[in-house]
């Protein structure tokens, strides 16, 4: 019988273990508390090297300047200044947790850099398995979607991110790196732990990784085939939902495929009646950007619709919404990211953005030295396409939780760990 053996070279091995705490203590964080952390990080991580990398420069730049933008942008509005510095804390966050995992990676020796890529895998299957036993062992007997989501979360896309990676690459013969046995344990345990958060945005994350991984994403004939392919499907499977008689209170996985069901209403359709929290909370999001729009629209000017309100700003819910204990009438913060940059830096901030993330995704289209360069490369251009979807609904690169920014700045970090001899390896 094959014993469970999960080979790791001893050198480096406590800076896996110290990511892999940061990475835990970055899920249980306040947003504040992961600023701090992160900048403290960051610099630390910097000066042991004092040099700027041109990737580092390029992908930081344009969320450096939607953060200025936002700035300017106050200057008209004067907003306090509590609320100033707390958006100022959020915009600057991902900065830190790119630089971060980007100068964490610039400190480890270059033979040793694919042992931070098997800690990050162990810190996966942890907290899979972590999140499987507590969903088990605080679930009472009706096992209800609202009830394990409220218990053990409700997505993971690191999870996602790291699972889908394991699965088109490191399972495989070529980049194994784990026992057979472990191999299959891993997957077991993250598969269960992924449909355990019932996520409409972590399966659809899976979905992104996976095709990017495989370079599907890369435009060409082939390409676009099964991308159509794909897309006709999707689009059939909720065109299918709408006409199925699924009610809000179903259980188990018919209040999975109900969350599915109004997920197209969540975000776009604001047509509701705020009296009826049923309508509010299936149509939130929408109703954010139509109040962050309206909120604009009050200044009677069109200066907000080109550089925003500014950081600081808030958004007028025309009513005290349950989303604490005292209520709230007034947030700082909306759950659509493209909303969120919008409403901060109008529609200069979008632009910054849209063309920030779409550099990310052209990742794919560069031509790597060999094998291992390729799954770093197809790693970011994934993360690129997730970030274009994910900043629809959580945030994306703004989200409260900023561990995917951290993989990112790895990611980045390890496409320029290889030295010119590599082109010997080069990948047909």
């Amino acid at each position: 019988m094959e014993k469970l053996i999960v080979k790791i070279p001893s050198r480096n091995n406590y800076l896996g273990l110290f990511l892999i705490l940061i990475l835990i203590a970055i899920s249980q964080f306040t947003i504040e508390l992961n600023f701090v952390l992160l900048v403290i990080l960051s610099f630390y991580f910097f000066f042991k090297h004092i040099k700027f990398y041109n990737r580092i420069i390029n992908i930081l730049f344009p969320l450096i300047l939607i953060f200025l933008l936002a700035t300017v942008g106050s200057v008209f509005y004067l907003p306090n200044i509590i609320d100033f510095v707390k958006d100022c804390v959020h915009l600057t966050t991902p900065v830190f947790a790119i630089s971060f995992g980007y100068y964490f990676i610039k400190s480890i020796d270059h033979s040793n850099k694919e042992t931070i890529i098997k800690w990050l895998m162990l810190y996966c299957f942890l907290v899979s398995f972590i999140h499987i036993v507590k969903v088990y062992l605080n679930l009472d007997d009706d096992w209800n979607t609202a009830g394990i989501r409220n218990i053990g979360g409700k997505g993971s896309p690191e999870e996602a991110f790291i699972y889908s990676l394991f699965l088109v690459f490191y399972r495989k013969k070529k980049f194994k790196m784990f026992s057979k046995m472990f191999t299959n344990l891993f997957i077991v345990v993250v598969t269960l732990s992924i449909l355990f958060y019932f996520s409409r945005t972590t399966m659809i994350a899976i979905v992104l990784f996976l095709i990017s991984f495989n370079r599907v994403t890369q435009v060409t004939k082939k390409q676009a085939i099964y991308f159509l392919g794909i897309l006709f499907f999707i689009l059939g499977f909720m065109v299918s939902l709408q006409f199925m008689d699924i009610k809000r209170d179903s259980k188990g996985v018919e209040s999975f495929l109900y969350k599915l069901k109004i997920a197209p209403q969540e975000i776009f359709n604001a047509d509701i009646d705020i009296n009826d929290h049923t309508q509010l909370w299936d149509k939130w999001r929408a109703y954010e950007v139509k109040k962050a729009v309206e909120t604009m629209a009050e200044e009677d000017s069109y200066v907000p619709f080109f550089i925003g309100m500014g950081a600081g700003s808030l958004v007028d819910l025309d009513f005290v919404a349950p989303l604490n204990r005292e209520g709230m009438q007034y947030i700082p913060h909306i759950h659509n990211g493209y909303g969120y940059i919008f409403f901060k830096t109008g529609s200069i901030g979008v632009v910054v953005l849209l063309l920030w993330i779409l550099y990310i995704y052209t990742y794919i289209y560069k031509k790597p030295l060999n094998a291992e360069q390729n799954i770093y490369y197809v790693s970011v251009s994934g993360i690129g396409l997730y970030l274009l979807f994910s900043t629809l609904v959580i945030n994306g690169i703004y989200n409260f939780r900023p561990i995917m920014p951290v993989i990112l700045g790895m990611m980045l970090a390890m496409t320029s760990s290889f030295s010119k001899e590599s082109q010997m390896k080069r990948i047909e």
